[in-house]
């Protein structure tokens, strides 16, 4: 952020206050702040911000934006402070960023979709650093908090800002476009992501292509349609060719991908084609997934103009730093795979594609939590994917929790079928039977935890 501080009124019908501009930096953890920061209260599921807010000016916070209820009951015991009452403090801080970002004159390319979107985002990010000074979003840090914390940290030095952006509810990508002001969209794909709230694949592309409706209000803005995904090539008729790029590897885009199969740990190498133009790049992620991120972060490299030696080194030597995404492990002469970080429909089923792709020379060993958030679709889906399971030819798979029972029996058929009621029992029976040579598949929701079912076969 700036360096120099000054007042600024906000009023919008989310919110209405003063707020103090030009902090060098702000921050929503009290143990975070450090001397002259920018402090916001922020009331949470699990804490509230101005529970901390003493701590915050006793690490030296220059200010702290509250709650203006809050500071009518509150404001005397921190009279020594600078205090700034707001009437939504979530709403503040994204105003604030948004502020920010009208500062720098920096092209915003933000990145949704329902499966993907992080490593996507890593992959494009590692892409555009080859030539610019490129901020992105760390982690997943994609919501209406991760967002704006991340564009207050651009800067004059930045030449190009990437940022990810979620949605569980109709409106939060909308939101995020408001204060981020893309100049460039890309959407991943569309699949069967918080159908408790979205209901149908219907719902999902109605609220990730809010972003593509976002920019189809900039004359200047430009597009990226991976015509791989039916819903987004059906969306991809109604922009105008000088206004998006198309990738694909079925149909004939501007950036055309050609597989080629599969290096070593199961990372994809492929041809990329663009105006007429061929070269081939190997992905250092793996897995079937990898084919179309890596596809995407080229596509996205071709139209900056980053060289294609540049695009097929920046692919090849990227290295991840989220664990728990799709994570390859070896232990004891196993394969093991985590990919415990998160788990929908179509996610599951990529990731048993590509546990059946592996080559290994022992057994496939598949284990499986429950898909949270699936809402009354979550019974057919868990079903689903147990018949999608034998249909794969799966023969070794373990189920946990409540909804994968259903998996359990939609499994039926499958030579080695386990449902568990216990995590320690899964790992147990699969410590038993796990053996050299063999691949072990780990998936499920955050919530599930089913890390620690890899921990307890490491012995971590």
């Amino acid at each position: 952020m700036i360096m120099t501080t000054s007042l600024i009124e906000i009023s919008t019908p989310e919110c209405k206050g003063i707020i103090p501009i030009g902090y060098k930096s702000a921050k929503i953890d009290s143990r975070a702040v450090k001397k002259g920061d920018l402090f916001f209260a922020i009331k949470g599921e699990n804490s509230d911000g101005h529970d901390f807010v003493g701590d915050a000016f006793r690490r030296k916070a220059g200010a702290a934006v509250v709650d203006i209820r809050w500071m009518k009951k509150h404001g005397r015991d921190h009279s020594n402070f600078a205090l700034f009452g707001v009437d939504d403090t979530v709403s503040a801080l994204g105003e604030l960023a948004r502020i920010h970002r009208t500062r720098y004159d920096v092209p915003v390319l933000c990145i949704g979709g329902a499966n993907g979107k992080t490593t996507t985002k890593d992959l494009v990010s590692a892409v555009l650093a080859t030539k610019y000074r490129v901020l992105k979003t760390e982690g997943n840090l994609n919501n209406h908090l991760g967002l704006p914390m991340t564009l207050l940290n651009l800067n004059k030095e930045h030449k190009f800002c990437v940022l990810e952006v979620g949605c569980s509810h109709f409106g939060e990508i909308r939101y995020l476009c408001g204060i981020a002001d893309p100049d460039a969209g890309l959407v991943t794909n569309i699949g069967k992501e918080h159908l408790e709230f979205f209901k149908d694949l219907n719902g999902v592309a109605k609220a990730e292509f809010e972003l593509y409706d976002f920019l189809k209000s900039k004359t200047d803005a430009v597009s990226f349609f991976n015509l791989d995904d039916s819903y987004i090539r059906k969306y991809s008729k109604s922009i105008p060719h000088e206004r998006k790029c198309t990738y694909s590897y079925g149909f004939e885009p501007d950036v055309k991908g050609t597989f080629k199969g599969y290096g070593k740990d199961l990372q994809p190498r492929f041809e990329v084609t663009a105006k007429g133009k061929s070269f081939e790049v190997q992905v250092s992620t793996f897995g079937k997934h990898s084919i179309y991120n890596g596809l995407a972060a080229a596509a996205v490299g071709n139209h900056f103009g980053i060289p294609k030696a540049m695009i097929r080194k920046a692919l090849k030597t990227f290295t991840p730093t989220s664990s728990k995404r799709m994570e390859l492990l070896r232990h004891n002469g196993m394969l093991i795979i985590n990919d415990s970080y998160n788990s929908n429909p179509d996610s599951v089923k990529m990731g048993l594609e590509t546990m059946m792709e592996a080559g290994v020379s022992g057994e496939r060993h598949a284990v499986l939590g429950d898909m949270l958030e699936l809402g009354k679709a979550s019974t057919e889906e868990h079903s689903r994917i147990g018949r999608i399971a034998r249909k794969l030819g799966v023969r070794n798979l373990y189920t946990f929790g409540k909804e994968s029972l259903a998996t359990f029996r939609g499994a039926k058929g499958v030579s080695n079928n386990f449902h568990f009621e216990s995590k320690e029992d899964l790992a147990e029976m699969l410590r038993r039977r796990i053996g050299k040579g063999d691949l072990v598949y780990v998936k499920g929701s955050r919530g599930m935890k089913m890390e620690e079912i890899v921990n307890s076969i490491t012995g971590k």
